[in-house]
């Protein structure tokens, strides 16, 4: 859940960053409800806080459907806040029925590549319903910002799980909300995948008063209180355990789609040292190359990444479709992209600018809505002489443990201590660690953090989930969740000789392979030494995020459908409540697609990011079992077109049941 706060100065701005809120919505005049800001106060916030800041784009005027004139005014500010550098505006437009008009929205942002929050015209509309298909088929409003008709939000909850049925983009709830209603309000939600709207509520009801930093707090303390302790009380700790862990599975399962970063003293060689180029992965350099540990040592004086800015991957990671961002905080080198008193190879106390890596994408990804995790090599280290090293004869017993009690279960603590909540810690290359010693792991990991995942590749079967062999893909859905580490080309750091980059269809088919078999891929980019993120990387992911902003709605929050009969390579299928999501990837020759031995009645059938609606019939095959046969022949235009460039389009199937029901043989 983001507590979104209304801003109408820089001093508001920072109040509200300072005491707590998640997101920013800056705006003129609150009283009259909210207009466009200045350029200069847009400017000046947008320089001065690090959450996330939605600018109001709205002329001044009491109704929500515009002029030409008034549409020209729109269209000029949007582009200035384009070269600002806004990433989020908050608007609509009403036609003169009163319905959603966004091909005059599409017209106003032309030229602009801002989300955009459709605002309370939403509450104006003369026909919600109307309006909320319109909105559903724009991928680019990505928020509904209501209060679920007239008047007061706390007055129309009634409503919220019509608007949570037909309402593709996330709700923001907002108007009337106080410090009185706050908790009633948040307890009647049936999911914190919405959002919180608050504006004179922080101002002592009165709209031209600033924001008062204690109310604001005093607001915070009762969200976030509520979100802490909306847990069941259970008596038996490894039952509480359990549950806690259920639900951070429950949210990891419907992310769906991660960023991994690998980048360390690796990423400065970009798998070239002397000449000589590594014939395996680029973070192994110092291993394959034998590297002798004081050349080695001495590339942190020249590790001085100034291009890595967490902010700008936290922006990409969400332009990408991302959920979630895992970065290396020690991979198999042995060097630390944290402060570690553990051990002074690390970044902090070696590198030119003593940049601590993990706490600064640690905090970017809380001001950007994004799980974080991190990576950690538990068992090999080519640093100290007790850890493990990969076709190498182990050290003796002894000296391994050293290295566990002086290195790694210290380095672990730090991690769980000093970063803030981590959603995952991604353990890797267990290799010959004993399971007394896996469970030492796990334990320090719940005791510290109860609520954080541990990746598969801890060992001895004790991971929350099942990490894949690297970039291998399993071939059906399995009892528990699992996840796909993949990269971009052939590697996981920087390697400057490695060309052998995929393509976004290549990422979108696998994607969609992933989840339809109830995985997560976790896809893998490895910055320069600079910091900067390749270009290849770049255009594969923005092709890529344009994709999932069109067909979002059909990979985060799903989960496998039950594996289908018959082998067949044209579609895949996802779901989630009421709704089957066909990914297809080619046309039938005739243009007809028949799905057998599925019982549900289909309600009806569409394009998913265009609402082109299509024929869906149901019939009984010779054997007598039920099918679903759709015409496609009226859509071929619309779907041949995304074909053609992506690859892959969606079909969206509504249906009575919760879940597809396949029948036997």
């Amino acid at each position: 859940m983001i507590l979104e706060c209304i801003a109408t100065s820089l001093a508001d701005a920072l109040a509200i960053e300072s005491s707590g809120g998640d997101r920013v919505e800056l705006v003129s005049c609150l009283e009259h409800g909210g207009f466009t800001p200045s350029d200069g106060l847009v400017r000046a916030v947008l320089d001065a806080v690090s959450i996330p800041v939605a600018v109001m784009l709205r002329p001044e005027q009491d109704s929500f459907h515009y002029s030409e004139s008034l549409l020209s005014v729109m269209r000029r500010d949007a582009l200035r806040f384009q070269e600002l550098g806004v990433r989020r505006v908050v608007t609509g437009i009403l036609d003169e029925d009163g319905i959603a008009d966004v091909t005059t929205l599409s017209r106003v942002l032309e030229g602009t590549d801002f989300d955009v929050t459709f605002h309370r015209a939403i509450d104006e509309s003369s026909d919600v319903a109307a309006s909320l298909e319109r909105i559903n088929k724009y991928p680019r409003i990505t928020h509904i910002l209501t209060s679920l008709g007239q008047g007061c939000v706390d007055e129309n909850l009634d409503c919220l799980p019509w608007y949570l049925e037909h309402a593709r983009p996330r709700l923001i709830l907002g108007s009337g909300i106080t410090h009185g209603n706050v908790e009633h309000i948040q307890q009647s939600l049936p999911s914190k995948e919405i959002d919180l709207h608050v504006g004179t509520a922080l101002r002592f009801g009165v709209a031209s008063n600033p924001v008062d930093a204690q109310s604001l707090r005093e607001f915070v303390k009762i969200v976030k209180n509520l979100n802490l302790h909306d847990e069941v009380h259970i008596e038996n700790e490894s039952s509480a355990q359990e549950v806690t862990i259920d639900r951070t599975l429950r949210v990891f399962k419907d992310a769906g789609f991660g960023l991994f970063i690998h980048f360390g003293l690796y990423s400065l060689l970009g798998g070239e040292y002397r000449g000589k180029v590594t014939p395996f992965l680029a973070e192994w350099i110092r291993l394959s190359l034998d590297i002798p540990d004081n050349e080695y040592h001495q590339l942190a004086a020249s590790f001085n990444p100034t291009t890595f800015n967490a902010d700008h991957i936290c922006n990409f990671a969400r332009t990408w479709g991302m959920k979630y961002i895992c970065l290396t905080a020690k991979h198999h080198d042995g060097f630390a992209l944290f402060d570690s008193s553990a051990d002074s190879f690390n970044s902090v106390a070696l590198s030119p600018s003593g940049r601590d890596f993990v706490r600064e994408m640690s905090e970017a990804c809380a001001r950007h809505d994004l799980l974080f995790c991190v990576y950690y090599s538990q068992a090999q280290d080519w640093d100290h002489p007790g850890g493990l090293r990969a076709y190498q004869e182990a050290p003796p017993a002894p000296l391994f443990t050293q290295y566990l009690e002086e290195k790694c279960i210290p380095q672990l603590r730090e991690l769980l201590t000093q970063y803030g909540p981590l959603a995952m810690i991604w353990l890797d290359t267990p290799m010959s660690i004993t399971p007394a010693q896996c469970r030492q792991v796990k334990d320090l990991i719940r005791s510290l953090q109860p609520s954080c995942l541990i990746s598969g590749r801890i060992g001895c079967d004790l991971g929350d989930y099942i990490t894949t062999g690297d970039n291998m893909l399993l071939q059906s859905s399995q009892k528990k969740l699992w996840e796909l580490p993949a990269t971009l080309n052939s590697s996981w750091g920087y390697k400057r000789s490695d060309q052998n980059w995929r393509t976004a269809q290549d990422v979108i088919r696998q994607l969609t392979k992933v989840r339809s078999r109830g995985g997560n891929l976790l896809l893998n980019i490895g910055p320069k030494g600079t910091g900067a993120i390749p270009k290849p990387s770049l255009d594969v992911l923005n092709e890529t995020g344009e994709f999932l902003r069109m067909y979002s709605d059909a990979f985060y929050g799903t989960s496998a459908c039950p594996d289908y009969p018959y082998e067949q390579e044209d579609f895949y299928l996802t779901g989630k409540c009421r709704r089957v999501y066909i990914h297809l990837r080619r046309l039938p020759s005739n243009n007809k697609l028949r799905l057998y031995h599925v019982e549900n009645k289909p309600t009806f059938a569409k394009e998913l990011s265009t609402g082109f609606e299509l024929e869906i019939a149901t019939m009984r095959d010779l054997e007598g079992h039920a099918c679903w046969n759709l015409d496609l022949t009226a859509a071929e235009s619309v779907l041949s077109r995304s074909l053609s460039r992506w690859g892959s389009v969606v079909i969206e199937v509504g249906i009575e049941e919760d879940t597809l029901q396949l029948s036997n043989f």
